[in-house]
């Protein structure tokens, strides 16, 4: 009797975090569509046009900033040409993928059903996300490698599976093509890794990028 009980409660638990999983991700929907509505009200915004001029320069990098942004910026125009909605669409999406991940966090964390509702509903009405989707900006996609980072870091955490570290990586790398200030989120794990027990991972061949099983 008690493992049939433990049987069903382990299976109603599933079926919220799905249905929590679900709800996350029509809300991140919801907002994108809601952006992608209303991103056409006002015109290119001073920095955007800097990003149209390096998007048709584009370079190895910039003063101010990496490569990245210009060169989505590139692929926007190709794709869509001068469009000030279709170009913001890049913004728009990663703010929807920030939206989402953020509920699946808490979800990771712990977080039923409705804690995964109201955190991803938290995150799309915060003032930074809904700023950063109108808009198209270095610090949209920089968001959103945070997020991602953040992510990536509580799976390995909670799986103790080195293999995060490759998704930790080459998200750290993306960052660092989108913003120079990375750098200090970088340091700030690294100081973790090194303080707790984590840093056992140093002597893993997945934090270097190597598979272990290949020498």
């Amino acid at each position: 009797m008690a493992s049939s009980s433990l049987a069903q409660e382990s299976d109603t638990i599933a079926q919220q975090s799905r249905g929590g999983t679900v709800a996350v991700l029509v809300i991140a929907a919801a907002f994108a569509l809601a952006h992608t509505l209303t991103n056409g009200r006002y015109g290119f915004h001073r920095d955007e046009l800097q990003f149209l001029t390096d998007a048709r320069h584009l370079d190895w990098g910039f003063v101010a900033y990496p490569p990245l942004t210009p060169f989505v910026e590139h692929i926007g125009l190709s794709l869509f040409g001068l469009s000030l909605v279709w170009l913001r669409i890049f913004s728009v999406l990663a703010q929807a993928i920030v939206i989402a991940v953020s509920g699946l966090m808490a979800r990771d964390l712990g977080g039923g059903r409705l804690a995964q509702i109201f955190t991803a509903l938290a995150v799309g009405l915060s003032p930074l996300p809904i700023f950063e989707a109108t808009e198209f900006q270095y610090s949209s996609f920089d968001l959103l490698w945070w997020v991602l980072i953040a992510w990536f870091v509580i799976r390995l955490l909670k799986s103790d599976n080195p293999r995060w570290w490759i998704a930790i990586g080459a998200t750290v790398g993306l960052g660092l093509e989108t913003k120079y200030s990375i750098v200090f989120y970088i340091a700030e794990i690294l100081a973790g890794v090194l303080l707790t027990g984590t840093r056992k991972h140093l002597a893993n061949g997945w934090f270097w990028a190597k598979n272990p099983n290949f020498g």
